[in-house]
């Protein structure tokens, strides 16, 4: 068992929101976002130093670094990582990635139907995963995967929470294509929440799924062909 406390630095910069976190174990404290596009380079690093300043603690007091892994922006996932990547470097400690998908399912709390998350891969195509909550424990049903919206016509056979930020965008897409009964999660958050991000990685960090900082990459899914 992990000795208390344990502080972990949480960033997620798989949207357009860059969003930094300081967590007690599994309880956020601190939590600094900024939801403007492109604006990752510019304000990751500062709401680190911040985030660590406000919440009275050194960077030399952090257990590790929990990084939304994607998909996602494939220019805020390089620059997320590029930070953890560092930071954990220059301290020693390990990093916990955490898909983003599981983060946008964790969300929806405890359900009595199957959860889909999904996130935008634009080119007219999705990613997904499926999730069934057990005694209030997530657990993933699928490989994370990417789909067309007709494929989710075998993906799921039954009817499904939708989860994710792009889920109301790509709504008519979606239900047209999902069992009679699936309905959208609401209401939906702006960007995957810190506090979930947190608690995902730290039942990771406890059960030691800790990534090489050396070699440690995004969940790309899609091969990197350019900024988006």
């Amino acid at each position: 068992m992990i000795k208390q406390p344990a502080y972990l630095l949480g960033i997620e910069t798989s949207s357009i929101t860059c969003a930094v976190g300081i967590a007690n174990n599994d309880q956020l404290l601190i939590e600094l976002a900024a939801g403007i596009k492109n604006i990752h380079s510019r304000v990751l690093s500062r709401f680190v130093n911040e985030a660590l300043e406000i919440a009275g603690i050194e960077a030399g007091d952090l257990a590790g670094v929990v990084v939304s892994a994607g998909p996602g922006s494939f220019t805020g996932l390089r620059i997320g990582y590029s930070v953890a990547k560092g930071v954990a470097h220059a301290l020693q400690k390990p990093i916990i990635e955490v898909p983003t998908l599981d983060v946008w399912a964790y969300q929806t709390g405890a359900q009595s139907m199957p959860v889909l998350s999904v996130i935008d891969a634009h080119r007219g195509e999705m990613f997904a995963a499926r999730y069934l909550w057990k005694n209030n424990v997530l657990n993933r049903e699928s490989e994370y995967e990417m789909l067309a919206p007709e494929a989710l016509q075998s993906f799921c056979q039954t009817p499904h929470l939708v989860a994710g930020n792009d889920a109301k965008s790509m709504a008519a897409e979606l239900l047209n294509n999902l069992p009679n009964g699936s309905q959208l999660a609401n209401p939906a958050a702006a960007y995957p929440q810190l506090w979930a991000l947190h608690s995902l990685g730290f039942q990771r960090f406890q059960n030691g799924e800790l990534s090489d900082t050396a070699s440690c990459e995004p969940m790309y899914i899609r091969a990197f062909k350019g900024a988006s």
